[in-house]
């Protein structure tokens, strides 16, 4: 009696199907997109990675940690102030784009922290370059570091009154008040010399 033949497998020869799963890679661009898509404030890396659809132990390939993550989204944001303004002098600029920043922010809780505080990523020094430029067009008597303090300090001072019921109503008054009295002082007495450290410094130590 001859031995018994193993049937043959009727499926051999057919294509593999793979089971679905998640894709191996991803972009940082699209890991910022995703962190943005669920809030400055409140996104978490599981989160982020569930959006693109990638493992998280994938995105700990793009970023070490979320305050990374949250910097360059933060920064990303940032990035979009339309820093150009058609303004009679540097008082107007300077109010309109602190104005354009406390929209940002409204728009992006978190945004609020980031500048305050960084750590600041290459793109937000870039911005404050770009405004300072702006400023001394109208004040080239002064230098890039008094610049920075023309419009830096007004811009975060206007964050300062976000979702507070008694200041936020009377903020971009407060905000004029500030731009004024720098300008008065300007005009009449000269400001003291500002640290020999520099302002891209004082953004870059922190």
């Amino acid at each position: 009696m001859g031995a018994t033949e193993a049937p043959s497998d009727p499926t051999a020869g057919w294509p593999v199907r793979r089971s679905p799963g998640r894709p191996a890679r991803t972009s940082l661009d699209e890991l910022i997109a995703a962190a943005l898509d669920l809030g400055l404030d409140t996104f978490t890396l599981g989160a982020v990675a569930e959006r693109v659809g990638v493992a998280e132990s994938t995105v700990y390939g793009y970023v070490p940690t979320r305050e990374a993550l949250w910097a360059r989204a933060a920064a990303r944001v940032f990035e979009a102030l339309d820093v150009e303004a058609d303004t009679d002098g540097w008082e107007g600029y300077v109010d309109r784009v602190a104005e354009r920043t406390v929209e940002l922010a409204r728009r992006h809780p978190g945004l609020r922290a980031y500048l305050y505080a960084g750590p600041y990523e290459p793109s937000t020094i870039a911005t404050y370059e770009a405004l300072i430029a702006r400023v001394r067009r109208f004040r080239p008597d002064v230098d890039d570091d008094l610049a920075f303090v023309l419009v830096s300090r007004p811009l975060i001072a206007g964050l300062g009154y976000l979702d507070d019921p008694v200041l936020e109503p009377v903020g971009p008054w407060l905000r004029r008040a500030l731009i004024r009295g720098m300008a008065d002082l300007l005009a009449t007495e000269p400001p003291p010399p500002t640290s020999a450290a520099g302002w891209r410094t004082k953004l870059t130590r922190r």
